[in-house]
């Protein structure tokens, strides 16, 4: 018998056995402090996951990224992974037992290592509870990293996302460990803890400050003391008073500089390792924060003027003294950024934060601001149109460009009027809200899009265009100061203006250094009835008909912006009834409904349609709705979704019927599951609605009917004669568009859809299987009765819904 071959492997060189390794190491699992893994993780490991609806699901761990907290699983018996979000999750474990290695630790007496095992105890969201030893904890952002021992010096992986653990204890009390270490009696641990209790249920600052301000001279004298004391970071404080030891403030800079946007006290905060008012105390007493009682201290009758009465309510925020051009204030909080930063915009000066009880300054603001003077300013100026106030805010403003700096009263109209211009564009039915900026003394032009036209709204003067941007950009959290780039954020309306809208902000930088601000509006709508949507008695039949089956895939097609979403949710509003259960994977959600189970997507996560879809399949659905077919991974999962018992509703960016579906077959589905699959095609625009106040009757003559039967003819196997018989039987009247004041003299008043039904019968199934051109397949549906969209848009106009001019720009 001939020797062995030798291991394909064995011919390969070291670097590149080494590069294979790395490549087949895909993710990183954090190591026990002071100890390593003797062997690193790879991708492929079995894993068994623990959902939050109480599922578990056992299969491999091909990837884990902490850093977008998402983790990729392949089940058992399935072909293809999943994208899983830690949200979802109850807990991850790698029950195979991997091998750790203490690292060697200086025996020098000045650094200690934990004890080997370490009792833990978790509470989960679902109120269980998950306890035992560890060898070790990493405490991350993303969650928490246990290694419970299994022997023989190995460990087994567990980890508990961060929103799934309710409380976290790991280690024995401090108490506990000095009376073993014979350095405390018990007694002593007893009277240090009724005294701990005592101290915290005292008032904040009464345990760390030695007095409190009740004048203005001795609040003269404390901001003055506190601009002389040496700066002491919160972290050391802390130490310093003995209310963490220097470990646990270790790993809270550790968290804080892997995301530097947390302050370090809510980090200490969120890992319970010290209360909200020990902090706040803190704060007080070292970082030399003044307290003032309230009780004593009258607020100065300037220092009020320089608030309006509804923003120092809104905020909490008491207006104390004027000292050293800054407005004194006090707060519950300090460490409340973008609370602080709002009031410094509106006072439109640097503020000086002081120290007082929560209760205290909203018995405090009672006191200062008369509830009745308040509520008639506040009336006043909610009556006053976005004129009346672009005239005020030229009248308070000097004749220099109002930069971010801003005198108080300026800033207080300027935020009325950014508030009343998103108002009336609500109240408008806007769907956007464009402020361009333009260079030298030209107004700042405010204009709204309606019914998909621009339509101007407002003109601001030139020298406020900085002042008005920087305000926006504040209630988006923008950097003010950025004006070279394009910046995105949004706008929560509810905070500012009491109103449920949601506005998605672009700022886009303009010539000579200016900038734009174009808002999207975003209002909770109501889906509109589906016999109210506009279809012709055939073509609502139909679509019922297509719907009422309990699977299949149905598309609407159409650019951006053409209601594809709106046409949506009025076929699940048809479908929506007791006993059918509807997922709907959208971004954004701009319509609701009760009884859906509507989800948002957050790609930054990996939470995607595709990743929804997968969920979806194993959460029971009857209909399934995603938001757009935009990838082959997302429309590939739809079809197989719809060939398994689901009805499948979903968008696509497509201009015709037709052309949804080579469109489809190009992104590589099968023609023959793809055929058997789906229902049908609505393709749709939007046109302008003639307003019904002001619009021209006119009667047509005899060439402009022939030639708009020949256009609703053209390129379809109609016969024009014949459709210029039954147009005379009918005897139709057209309609111009004039203008008035109820429609801003535009002469149109809202838009209408126009549609084109495409159902997938057995020619138009045969077709799709041979791969057809768009040619043959639309002439096939033409053939079958489908109307185009430009025969449905004529049909309108003959009803005197629109004219041809909106039909032909579609």
């Amino acid at each position: 018998m001939s020797e062995a071959a030798p291991d394909r492997t064995s011919r390969i060189s070291r670097a590149q056995r080494d590069a294979l390794a790395r490549r087949q190491a895909q993710f990183v699992w954090p190591a026990p402090p002071w100890y390593d893994f003797t062997d690193e993780p790879r991708a492929g490991e079995p894993c068994v996951l623990s959902f939050t609806d109480g599922r578990k699901a056992q299969g491999l761990l091909q990837n884990f990224a902490p850093e977008h907290e998402v983790l990729k699983f392949l089940p058992e018996k399935a072909r293809s992974a999943d994208t899983i979000a830690f949200s979802a999750l109850l807990g991850v474990v790698l029950p195979n037992p991997v091998g750790v290695r203490r690292e060697s630790v200086p025996d020098d007496g000045a650094m200690y290592s934990p004890s080997d095992q370490q009792p833990f105890f978790v509470e989960l969201a679902n109120a269980s509870t998950f306890e035992g030893e560890t060898v070790g904890h990493v405490h991350a952002l993303c969650g928490l990293f246990l290694f419970l021992p299994a022997g023989e010096g190995k460990v087994a992986r567990h980890f508990i996302p961060a929103q799934a653990a309710q409380d976290i204890r790991i280690g024995k009390p401090i108490g506990e460990m000095l009376v073993e270490a014979e350095l405390a009696s018990p007694d002593t641990i007893t009277q240090a803890l009724e005294k701990q209790k005592l101290l915290r249920a005292r008032k904040l600052g009464e345990y760390l400050t030695a007095a409190q301000v009740v004048s203005q001279e001795q609040l003269a004298a404390a901001l003055k003391q506190q601009s002389m004391r040496p700066v002491q970071k919160l972290g050391e404080s802390l130490v310093e008073l003995g209310f963490l030891d220097q470990a646990q403030l270790d790993e809270a800079l550790a968290v804080g500089a892997r995301d530097r946007s947390i302050p370090l006290g809510q980090i200490l905060v969120d890992m319970g390792v010290v209360d909200v008012e020990v902090l706040h105390g803190v704060m007080a007493k070292k970082l030399g924060i003044p307290v003032v009682d309230l009780k004593k201290f009258p607020p100065a009758p300037a220092a009020l003027k320089r608030l309006p009465a509804a923003l120092a309510n809104r905020y909490q925020v008491l207006p104390l003294a004027e000292a050293e051009n800054a407005l004194v204030v006090a707060v519950d909080n300090p460490m409340n950024l973008e609370r602080m930063e709002e009031v410094r915009f509106i006072a439109g000066t640097k503020l000086i934060p002081v120290m007082a009880p929560a209760q205290d300054i909203k018995a405090a603001l009672e006191a200062a601001y008369p509830r009745d003077a308040e509520e008639t300013v506040r009336r006043a100026d909610a009556a006053l149109g976005a004129e009346q106030l672009t005239m005020r805010l030229s009248s308070e403003g000097g004749a220099e460009e109002a930069g971010e700096q801003q005198a108080a009263p300026i800033d207080s109209t300027l935020v009325q009027l950014v508030n009343k211009i998103v108002l009336d564009a609500v109240e408008q039915k806007a769907s956007d809200i464009h402020i361009e900026a333009n260079p030298g003394a030209r107004n700042l032009r405010v204009r709204f899009r309606k019914d998909g036209g621009m339509v101007t709204y407002l003109e601001i003067p030139a020298k406020f265009r900085t002042a008005v941007i920087s305000r926006i950009k504040i209630m988006s959290q923008l950097d003010i100061t950025e004006r070279r780039k394009p910046q995105d954020g949004k706008i929560s309306f509810r905070r500012f203006g009491g109103l449920e809208v949601e506005l998605r902000v672009a700022t886009i930088p303009t010539v000579n250094g200016l900038e734009d601000v174009v808002m999207r509006v975003l209002v909770a709508a109501m889906p509109k009835p589906l016999d109210e949507v506009g279809f012709d008695a055939g073509s609502l039949a139909a679509i019922k008909r297509l719907i009422s089956r309990p699977h299949g895939l149905f598309l609407v097609c159409g650019p951006t912006g053409s209601g594809k979403t709106t046409t949506l949710h009025s076929l699940l509003g048809f479908l929506n009834k007791p006993d059918t259960k509807i997922w709907t994977a959208e971004d954004p959600i701009e319509i609701t409904q009760p009884g859906l189970r509507q989800v948002q997507m957050n790609p930054k996560i990996g939470w995607t349609f595709a990743a929804a879809m997968r969920s979806f399949m194993r959460a029971d659905p009857d209909v399934i709705m995603v938001g757009e077919m935009r990838d082959a991974e997302t429309a590939k999962i739809g079809i197989e979704a719809s060939l398994t018992g689901h009805l499948v509703l979903s968008t696509l960016h497509t201009n015709s019927a037709a052309e949804s579906v080579v469109r489809l077959l190009d992104l590589g589905m099968d023609p023959f599951n793809f055929a058997d699959a789906l229902l049908g095609v609505l393709a749709q625009r939007l046109v302008r609605r003639l307003c019904t106040r002001c619009r021209v009757k006119q009667e047509p003559s005899v060439r402009e009917m022939e030639e708009l039967a020949a256009e609703y003819c053209l390129d379809t196997p109609a016969d024009a004669g014949e459709v210029l018989k039954r147009w005379r039987a009918q005897k139709p009247v057209l309609y111009q568009p004039k203008g008035c004041k109820e429609c801003d003299r535009s002469g149109y008043q809202g838009r209408i859809a126009v549609y084109e039904l495409m159902v997938t019968d057995a020619p138009v199934k045969r077709l799709i299987q041979k791969r057809a051109l768009v040619s043959e397949i639309a002439a096939a549906a033409l053939g079958n009765g489908m109307r185009t969209l430009k025969q449905d848009g004529i049909e309108k106009v003959l009803a005197g819904q629109t004219d041809m001019a909106q039909v032909r720009a579609v």
